[in-house]
């Protein structure tokens, strides 16, 4: 099958990103020939320069089906099953199934179907447009079982960050000023204080850039922690699982950010218990208590006593049991959970 991608550039660090790289490398895997438009900077002109090559693509690569990776472009591929007949999907993520605008529902419903990486994002998108209840489909986001193991402390991340002898919190996340109360890695700084009465060696390491760094470091200077947090600054791919073995709780508990978000599962696939915010879908198996701990989001005080719990090692064992937690995750999130998903993914591009 000719397939047709249009998103946001696929290099660049992030959840979404990343989800996309692997869908279409899986279909590449699968033998479909596929060709991407990115849409690499946001102003005026490139807008129009990356619009003008989708439709140049649409025209003469002739795809058999276009995935639209973001509802933002969804009106280029209405614009091409309108003009060339081209079929297409939309994948919604998160806050942007919250409130879709009349403009978007009528490019989601001119959509052959549409998915996402939660059952929670859809039934949102459901509650507004009824139509579509039989359009949609869960392609949730992967584990590559060998990109993500448990491993020992790195210790040059440990000596990166003067760490020895440090109970270690991490998060990752964009340090988005849009989506600070979403992401809610403030309110885990804002919980180190009541942390460090309990465990006065307890480190806490977020990564990630964007424009609130500077936010970030005044409450970090605020709250006193300067010896207490670390901004690791972005991540580097060929990182990304030393850092989950570098700590020993994950924390990110976020609001509506879809469930679970990606950084938890590898989290998880790396062994590390993960906290969460009790978002929709936080209450199903395995985050009912199986795999971590689920806490009030907007609570600094259950974030923190959640934090003290696992690092004291007063939570249940079986969420400390590394192996365990690896398991229970790539069975549902692995290489072979995920080809479920997509082979489903594939029968909505071809059916008739």
């Amino acid at each position: 099958m000719k397939i047709l991608f249009i998103g946001s550039e696929l290099n660049k660090y992030g959840g979404i990103q990343k989800y996309n790289r692997h869908l279409l490398k899986a279909l590449e895997d699968l033998g479909h020939d596929v060709v991407s438009v990115e849409f690499k900077r946001l102003d005026l002109i490139s807008k129009v320069f990356y619009s003008l090559k989708f439709l140049f693509k649409s025209l003469f690569f002739a795809p058999d089906f276009t995935i639209c990776a973001n509802i933002n472009y969804s009106s280029l591929c209405y614009a091409a099953k309108k003009i060339f007949n081209r079929d297409y999907s939309v994948t919604l993520y998160g806050i942007q199934a919250l409130d879709i605008k009349p403009l978007y529902r009528v490019f989601l419903e001119s959509a052959k179907f549409i998915n996402a990486p939660f059952e929670w994002t859809l039934h949102n998108a459901i509650k507004q447009m009824p139509s579509m209840k039989d359009k949609t489909t869960i392609l949730p986001n992967p584990i590559i079982d060998e990109e993500f193991s448990i491993k020992n402390k790195p210790e040059y991340l440990l000596g990166r960050h003067k760490l020895g002898g440090a109970k270690i919190i991490y998060t990752i996340s964009r340090l988005s000023s849009s989506e600070r109360d979403n992401k809610g890695y403030c309110r885990v700084i804002e919980a180190m204080p009541l942390v460090l009465e309990k465990i006065p060696n307890a480190k806490y390491v977020l990564a990630g850039g964007g424009d609130d760094k500077p936010y970030v470091e005044d409450l970090i200077s605020k709250k006193n922690l300067k010896n207490s947090v670390i901004l690791a600054g972005p991540i580097e791919d060929k990182e990304m699982a030393d850092y989950y073995n570098l700590a020993d709780v994950f924390v990110f508990p976020s609001k509506v950010e879809g469930f679970p978000a990606l950084v938890l599962l590898e989290s998880l696939a790396c062994g590390v218990p993960v906290i969460g915010g009790d978002q929709a879908g936080s209450d199903e198996y395995p985050w009912n208590g199986e795999v971590g701990l689920i806490v009030k989001a907007d609570s600094v005080n259950d974030i923190a006593l959640a934090i003290i719990k696992i690092l004291t090692g007063d939570a249940p064992p079986k969420i400390l049991d590394r192996n365990r937690l690896r398991k229970i995750i790539l069975e549902i999130n692995g290489r072979e959970g995920y080809k479920k998903y997509l082979n489903n993914f594939i029968k909505f591009m071809s059916a008739e």
